[in-house]
């Protein structure tokens, strides 16, 4: 932020993670100090002052309270603050760090420069093997490491030393040297850091000539410098608590999310790599652009997703991220999953037929198709389950309105053939169950969607949306985008951030698919793939992954996807794996699991207990009311973090969540999948496609793990467990 005498104030992220282990009064008075140092740097008692016997001698210090002191770098212009400690401690802390400027990575360090020759000294006494032994200084410094780092990573010896270690080190040196710890490649450290492959030696003189702030301002320097525009954003980060998403974004994700397309875009990654973070930055630059220009007063951003509750999800998420874009009126950006958005459209438009989305109108149409069922002979060999799946995966998905379009139809991935008489006579039953309906006045989500579609492209309304984001875009199907492009349609002056759509069909669990160009949105040459897990460790990522093999996905266009070079960062312990002798036991012994979690490190609402029916949600529930346990049941609203509680939910409510601990009990090979589910399949084909959604439902009620995974079952295990399980 400038202020009238032309200072910028930042916070690097140390800063960040140096308040977090001080007393809250602490941090409540250095939040008011810089609240006031925004309004004024000059005002009195606000004097930045010379820090004796540093190495650099643009560090300063800043008075908290009589015993804290705030450590910042004064460099032109710009105020960066970079730790906060009791008084000693923040001034040892000082001595020996300095501000690197370092364009071989594009960004700005805060690095402790070492005397080698004291280190060395010390060294000796060190009798155990060093960590980075075998890894050169040469190639540490192409990967990003800082030759003045190199004496103290010398001296490490255990993986846990490092742990212990990690405010010694510069955030990228600390990722790093944590990752080849972790046993990556040289590529994958790459990727991890956002570093380019193999950064070349830059000349003094190129060094030299650059300044604070240029390199201040870069995308790589901006994933651990946070910028505040306004008093107002800075008393929100530090009110809500630091999480990562929140202000600090991987360089990868930044580029992807801040930057003009000339067409419609699209973002994939597997489990925990931010693309929901990517869509709601991208959310933000949008309106942001928009709040900029008077011309375009009115516009806004559309997000958009399959679930009610996702979407509550991220407007919450919003709320803390930008919410001036949502409180202001008309809202720059609006939350809305589509279901509801053509709901609300369609009644502006006197649409006659109710939408059967559930309840009554659901229950109607069921019996719609069991008159139509009695009035029709079914041809050989087919069943009233397959006629249904037929109409829903084949005749409504593609949007098929005539006899002849049906004969002509794609059937792949549809495992009872049929001939053109099976087709023919089916046609007739289908044009009978249309107008049955239509005569009832309901009418299919499909069929909204694609009234919704033919009322934009005939009547051009003039709606607000500049753009849209589309979340978790592999649960939506054909009508759903070819609604969403003509919500904001291709005009003559172009296409240009017009369509941004994320997801991973590898988390597909509604089993509707879609191609993006056969649906008019053309994004190839604009889609990318996020590879690092933010979320989960290694070892939860690994297992989750050994859920999904031998699957094969679609990339949500025309080709294929896949996991390769999906990595975590993090390291922690395996997933706990628990065979019980019934389900009275799986009971007693979650509960016992949940007591053991350390109070002093997890909270209550940071523990999920995530089962697949909605009937395991109550007993999970009972049994931790009956162990004087606080539970909160998650339904359809957004999970409001304040509220004490075991978050009890289902795995498809899950999507979108993370939790610190999360349990998944009842996954006995008969109860998961579901017997149910099993049953309504119509052919072997239908069966394979049933058991693989609820693969992918394992590995995203898995992969809402971030430190610990308790899987537990009675009895025998389901068969859907990956290679890597073992009893």
């Amino acid at each position: 932020m400038m202020d009238a005498i032309n200072k910028r104030v930042s916070y690097d992220i140390g800063c960040m993670k140096s308040l977090r282990k001080l007393p809250d009064r602490v941090s409540l008075k250095f939040m008011e100090l810089m609240t006031r140092y925004m309004s004024d740097p000059s005002a009195n008692g606000l004097n930045l002052e010379t820090v004796e016997g540093a190495k650099d001698s643009s560090i300063k210090s800043l008075r908290v309270d009589q015993g804290y002191r705030a450590i910042a770098f004064e460099v032109g212009r710009d105020i960066m603050f970079v730790h906060v400690n009791e008084h000693d401690k923040a001034y040892r802390w000082a001595e020996g760090r300095r501000v690197k400027l370092d364009p071989s990575t594009n960004r700005i360090r805060v690095i402790e420069e070492l005397d080698a020759t004291t280190v060395e000294a010390e060294a000796p006494a060190l009798s155990e093997p060093r960590l980075f032994a075998e890894v050169a200084d040469k190639r540490l410094r192409a990967l990003g490491v800082p030759e003045e780092e190199l004496p103290a990573i010398r001296t490490l010896t255990t993986i846990e030393a490092l742990d212990a270690a990690e405010e010694d080190f510069d955030p990228l040196t600390f990722q790093v040297l944590y990752a080849l710890a972790a046993g990556y490649s040289d590529e994958e450290v790459y990727a991890l850091t956002g570093v380019a492959d193999e950064p070349q030696e830059v000349p003094a003189a190129v060094e030299d000539g650059l300044t604070f702030d240029q390199l201040i301002e870069t995308e790589e320097s901006r994933q651990t410098i946070f910028i505040p525009e306004s008093e107002e954003e800075l008393r929100r980060v530090f009110e809500e608590g630091l999480e990562g998403w929140r202000v600090f974004l991987h360089p990868d994700q930044r580029k992807l999310a801040y930057r003009d397309y000339n067409g419609p875009a699209m973002v994939r990654g597997g489990a925990g790599t931010g693309k929901t973070v990517v869509a709601m930055h991208r959310a933000k630059h949008l309106a942001d652009a928009i709040k900029e220009d008077p011309a375009r007063a009115g516009q806004r951003v559309l997000l958009t997703t399959f679930t009610t509750s996702l979407a509550h999800d991220i407007e919450a998420n919003l709320r803390t991220l930008c919410p001036d874009h949502l409180d202001v009126r008309p809202p720059r950006i609006e939350v809305i999953n589509l279901d509801r958005w053509v709901s609300q459209f369609l009644k502006r438009k006197d649409f006659a037929r109710e939408v059967a989305f559930f309840g009554e109108a659901r229950d109607r149409l069921d019996q719609i198709w069991q008159e139509v069922f009695d009035d029709h002979e079914l041809p050989e060999g087919l069943s009233e389950p397959f006629v249904k799946a037929e109409w829903s995966q084949i005749v409504q998905a593609k949007g098929l309105t005539d006899k002849r379009a049906y004969l002509k139809a794609s059937r792949a991935g549809r495992g009872t053939p049929l001939d053109r008489r099976k087709r023919a006579t089916l046609w007739d039953l289908f044009e009978d169950y249309r107008a049955r309906m239509i005569s009832e006045g309901l009418a299919e989500p499909d069929d909204a969607y694609r009234e919704a579609t033919d009322i934009l492209s005939s009547e051009a309304p003039n709606l607000p949306y500049a753009a849209v984001i589309v979340d978790e875009a592999q649960d939506m199907g054909e009508q759903a985008f070819r609604l969403i492009r003509a919500i904001v349609p291709e005009t003559p002056a172009g296409d240009q951030n017009s369509i941004f759509i994320v997801g991973d069909a590898h988390q597909r669990i509604y089993g509707r698919r879609a191609s993006m160009s056969s649906c008019g949105i053309e994004v190839r040459g604009r889609s990318r793939r996020l590879r690092l897990n933010y979320r989960t460790t290694q070892e939860i990522r690994a297992w989750a992954v050994s859920v999904l093999e031998g699957v094969s996905v679609d990339d949500l266009d025309e080709g294929t996807d896949t996991l390769r070079g999906y990595v975590s960062l993090m390291r922690g312990v395996a997933p706990e794996l628990v065979a019980c002798a019934s389900e009275a036991q799986e009971l007693e012994r979650l509960v016992a699991w949940v007591r053991a979690l350390p109070a002093d490190q997890i909270q209550l609402a940071d523990i999920g207990v995530l089962c697949a029916r909605r009937k395991d949600v109550e007993r999970v529930r009972e049994a931790l009311r009956a162990a004087e346990l606080e539970t909160v049941v998650l339904q359809s609203g957004a999970d409001d973090r304040s509220v004490p509680g075991v978050r009890i939910t289902t795995m498809h409510r899950s999507k979108g969540l993370e939790f610190f601990a999360v349990a998944i009990p009842f996954l006995s090979d008969g109860a998961f999948p579901p017997p149910g589910a099993l049953k309504s399949a119509v052919d072997p084909a239908d069966r394979e496609d049933i058991i693989t959604q609820y693969r992918s439902l394992l590995h995203v009620a898995a992969t809402r793990a971030k430190k610990a995974l308790r899987v537990s079952w009675s009895g025998s295990p389901t068969n859907l467990f990956g290679g890597s399980f073992q009893r």
